[in-house]
This record gives structure tokens, C-alpha cells and sequence, in this order.
């Protein structure tokens, strides 16, 4: 099954925007306006959803500073109402400052403005592109946010939203090796399988034009098109054996999801979470009970290295396995990041048993669904701690059409801690020095790496408390280590049903939830006012 189709990342429903074209192609006067939407959209939406209060004056100063890092001769200055902008020193243009500071429409206008002035004197400036400019105001802007905030301009911004919400194409992936252009991958049940096209097939041609002086940009680039739209390809297993073949192009959202078995057991692995993968694996956990039948012992759903991906994605995944009950709650600012999300009362995996698989890379969507699954009861966590990405950002397609990223609320746990910065705790640690198999399944028979009540304490701590964090990531932290030792642990659970059902009882979670007495008034559980569904959020 085809894994990825492009070297870029992952994917998630759009928030408000449109589109429009490439911004460079305009008038000054017609990029001022444009300029002027872009950011008031920007600042508007930063001053309404992101998790914490913002100062639209610092954020605009800081924005137009960014513009020193194209051009160091360009400097700003502030008397008194009034911002000077300069280049090399001399004043070049003077604007008021608004008078309300909560006016992301009059902060936007003094932003295009002063960056219209400040290209019209300075070469450096007026010979960069419109999306670099917007892209060095932006770093400016997002550097007084979070981490996880971010605006993506220009090619990378389509790039990304195909990798997430799927392109029109004909779902192939290709090397190319000095002249060749070569199907490596072919997407199951997309428009190149139904065409007869299999990896190793070299292609030729394009419309036409031969693809040997063409990169595998371009050539990708002429690959896509609107969905329902023919591509005419000249293919070969070889540069002298083509034949001609015309592909209809379809919707094409790579895929993300592997699957086979081996030894009773159905292996998954996700490597990350676009528009596709809930259904996809889905489709694998019914195809594999199938093929398994009475020979199943369980899954390992392996999340090593996933970064994340979409909200809903993670919360269906985490449906698929968990027979009712919470997923995770959601909490920020605005009242509608203010939300719960429940499993239906059904289990794809006929409550077989379920071994997931975590490492220092598992972040964000990852992150939700092992949390889900551990506190649920339903599956053991094998591996280590997991990276601590536990924030929600919306994404908004600005008129640029580039797109900004906006942390916009804190992911808390069934049992209810925050994911933010503690990560999940694994069930089997393997990445301790001179761990095998055996001296990992050890720690489950003595009852857990560490006392309940202290796990516990260090959970309630951490969030404000950087000794309580730091020790508590240092229970299991993530070291580089033999991946086959994860998958070794994972099959002697499947293997022993026993044990399996006591590494259940001995998730860090599972026992802090039996301790109701040490939680008693203390905080740990958090609520949530509001149900809603994740679609247009990325974790």
C-alpha cells in the first residue's frame, strides 16, 4: 500500500479564508489592498482564537521588524503616537499608531502600509518576492505566540493542504535517476491502479512532452490536475517499450495507513493522520479479522515516529478500537474550543487484545489516540515517553492563500491530565540502558516501574512544577534503541493473555484511577462544556 506520494507533511481541514492568486502579480497599489486583508484576517483571528490574550501594537511591531532579517538596513521607531520606519537610518515614511488597540483592522492597514513604504525605498526590499515578505512579517508576528503557531506562505502552503486534503492526480509516487522517471509506488485503487500502471514502470511522456530533462517536480506538476480531468502518458518498462494510455485524474489523499499479519497477530502502522486515514485503517482491521478469523491473538498498532495530523482523524481512530466512552476533552479560550469527544458503543477490533506502540516522535494525533486507548483500558503502550505535543492549532486560509497555523487550545487526557509538555507514559518501557525482552516484561510481574501515588503526585505537579515534569519523563525517556525490541515486547503480551490483562491494570493511568482517594479534591479530572466535532482542527 502507498505510503506517502510527496516529500511534504501532513494534513487537516481548512478554517474560513479564500483564495486567490499569487499576490506578485499585482499592481502596487492592488498588493497594498491585498496586503491589507491578508493581515487584517491575521490579526483577527489571533486576537479571537488563540489560547492566551494578545497585544495586536507588540505583534504588529514585531511583524514589521521581521522585515530587518531580508534587509538589516530597514529599522523601525516609535515616538510617542507616532511609528517611524527608516531605511539606512533615514525616515522614509511616518504613520499613527491606531487608537484602539483591539482594532485588528487598523493595525492591519499600518502593517501593509509601512511594509509598502519600506519596499519602496529599499532595494533589497523591492527586488524580494511578495511571499517572502509576507512570510518574514508573519515569523515576526508568530514569534510572540507558542511554539506550535506558524504561517506557511507560497508553494509549501498548496503543498501541504494536498498532503492533508487530498489533490487531483492519478496516485503514484516517482523517483527519478538521472533521466528515468520511475513509478515506485501506486496507490491502491487510485486512478493509476485502474489504469493497469505498476511500480517499475518508467514514465515516458506527459501530454505529449518527454520527461526525460524534466525534474520530478515537474513532472509531478504535470501529473496534476483538476479531478475528472485526462492526463495522457506514454509508460514502459523500459525507455524503448512505451505504450500510450490516457488517466483520468480523481481526488487522490495519500495514504497513510500499512497492514498485514503474520502469526495470528494484525500489524497497523499509521504514519500519520490526513483526511484518509479513520477509513483506511478502518478497512485494514476489517480486512485482517477476516483473513485472521479464528487464528487471530490481537494488533499492534504501531505510532512510532507519527507527528500527528487531524483532530477528527485521531478521535475516529481512537473510536475504532474503544467500545464508548470519552476520547478526550479539549480547553482554551474561546468558547468553542471548549469540547468533548465520545466513542460510539462499537469495537472494529472485537475487543481483541491491542498493543500500541509509542516513541519520542509520536506527537499530536498520536499522542490522543494512545492516551485514549490506554485510559480506556483497551490497549497496552509499549516503548517510551511520547513527545508532548498535547495543543489543538485551527488553520486559516488567508486571501494569499498562504495559510496560518493558531494554538488554540491545551488536549486533556480521559483521566485528565494535559498532554502539553508531559506526554503519554508506555504501559512496557523498552528504551532503559540493557533492557530485552524479558527484563521489560519484568516490570509489569513487579507491578509497574514506579509506585501509583508517586506517578500520581508527579501528574497532578507537572504542569507548573518543572521537577515533577522533569521527573516524570525521566520514568521512560525516549532513547534510540533496537525497533525490533518494541515489536518482541508487543507479540510475548499478544502471547500471554495473563500478562497481557495485567500490563492493562498497570498503565501509569489505570492505577492513578484506582487511587480515588488521593484524588479526592485534588483536580486531576477536567471537564469540558461543550461537544463538538474536530474536523477543521489539527492536534
Amino acid at each position: 500500500m502507498l505510503r506517502r506520494l510527496a516529500p511534504v507533511v501532513l494534513a487537516f481541514s481548512l478554517v474560513g479564508g479564500c483564495a486567490a492568486g499569487h499576490s506578485r502579480d499585482y499592481a502596487p497599489v492592488r498588493e497594498r489592498v491585498v496586503g491589507e486583508h491578508v493581515f487584517a484576517m491575521g490579526y483577527a483571528r489571533i486576537s479571537e482564537i488563540y489560547l492566551d490574550p494578545v497585544d495586536l501594537r507588540r505583534l504588529t511591531l514585531d511583524g514589521l521588524s521581521g522585515l530587518t532579517k531580508l534587509d538589516p538596513a530597514v529599522s523601525l521607531a516609535v515616538t510617542g503616537t507616532t511609528l517611524e520606519v527608516r531605511t539606512d537610518g533615514r525616515m522614509v515614511g511616518a504613520f499613527d499608531l491606531p487608537v484602539r488597540g483591539d482594532d485588528p483592522a487598523a493595525w492591519a492597514t499600518l502593517t501593509a502600509r509601512a511594509a509598502e513604504r519600506l519596499r519602496a525605498s529599499s532595494p533589497v526590499l523591492a527586488a524580494t518576492d511578495t511571499d517572502a515578505v509576507y512570510q518574514a512579517i508573519f515569523d515576526g508576528i508568530i514569534a510572540d505566540l507558542d511554539s506550535y503557531s506558524r504561517y506557511t506562505g507560497g508553494q509549501r502552503a498548496v503543498d501541504e493542504r494536498s498532503q492533508r486534503e487530498g489533490y487531483g492526480g492519478i496516485g503514484v509516487a516517482v523517483r527519478h535517476d538521472e533521466t528515468r522517471h520511475e513509478i515506485t509506488e501506486v496507490l491502491i485503487g487510485g486512478p493509476a491502479e485502474s489504469a493497469g500502471l505498476r511500480a517499475g514502470d518508467l514514465i515516458l511522456a506527459i501530454d505529449g512532452t518527454p520527461t526525460a530533462r524534466l525534474t520530478t517536480e515537474e513532472v509531478g506538476e504535470r501529473l496534476r490536475g483538476p479531478a475528472g480531468s485526462l492526463v495522457t502518458l506514454t509508460v514502459g518498462r523500459s525507455p524503448k517499450e512505451g505504450r500510450r494510455l490516457s488517466v483520468r485524474r480523481d481526488r487522490v489523499i495519500p495514504s497513510t495507513v500499512v497492514a498485514h499479519a503474520e502469526d495470528g497477530v494484525g500489524y497497523l502502522q499509521v504514519d500519520r493522520f490526513n483526511a484518509a486515514t479513520a477509513p483506511n485503517l478502518r478497512a485494514a482491521v476489517r480486512r485482517l479479522r477476516a483473513e485472521l478469523g479464528q487464528r487471530a491473538r490481537g494488533f499492534v498498532l504501531d505510532l512510532r515516529g507519527n507527528p500527528g495530523g487531524l483532530l477528527d482523524q485521531a478521535v475516529a481512530v481512537a473510536d475504532i478500537f474503544i467500545p464508548g466512552g470519552r476520547i478526550i476533552s479539549t480547553r482554551g479560550r474561546h468558547p468553542d474550543s471548549m469540547q468533548v469527544f465520545d466513542a460510539r458503543p462499537d469495537d472494529e477490533a472485537g475487543g481483541l487484545p491491542l498493543v500500541v506502540l509509542i516513541d519520542g516522535r509520536s506527537a499530536s494525533a498520536a499522542e490522543i489516540v494512545a492516551a485514549a486507548l490506554q485510559d480506556s483500558g483497551r490497549a497496552a503502550l509499549v516503548g517510551s515517553s511520547s513527545f508532548g505535543k498535547g495543543s489543538v492549532q485551527t488553520v486559516t486560509r488567508l486571501p494569499n492563500d498562504g495559510e496560518l497555523f493558531l494554538t488554540w487550545s491545551r488536549i486533556y487526557a480521559p483521566s485528565g491530565y494535559t498532554l502539553h509538555r508531559q506526554g503519554v507514559q508506555p504501559t512496557v518501557c523498552t528504551s532503559l540502558p540493557a533492557l530485552d525482552v524479558n527484563a521489560a516484561l519484568r516490570t509489569v510481574r513487579l507491578g509497574g516501574m514506579l509506585p501509583a501515588a508517586t506517578l500520581l503526585s508527579w501528574r497532578i505537579r507537572a504542569p507548573e512544577d518543572e521537577i515533577a515534569l522533569a521527573q516524570l519523563r525521566e520514568t521512560c525517556p525516549w532513547k534510540e534503541h533496537a525497533p525490533d525490541l518494541d515489536l518482541q515486547v508487543a507479540k510475548a503480551l499478544l502471547g500471554d493473555p495473563p500478562l497481557y490483562r495485567e500490563a492493562l491494570l498497570r498503565a501509569p493511568t489505570a492505577v492513578a484511577e484506582r487511587q480515588d482517594a488521593a484524588t479526592a479534591g485534588v483536580g486531576l479530572a477536567t471537564s469540558a462544556t461543550r461537544e463538538g466535532q474536530g474536523s477543521e482542527r489539527r492536534p
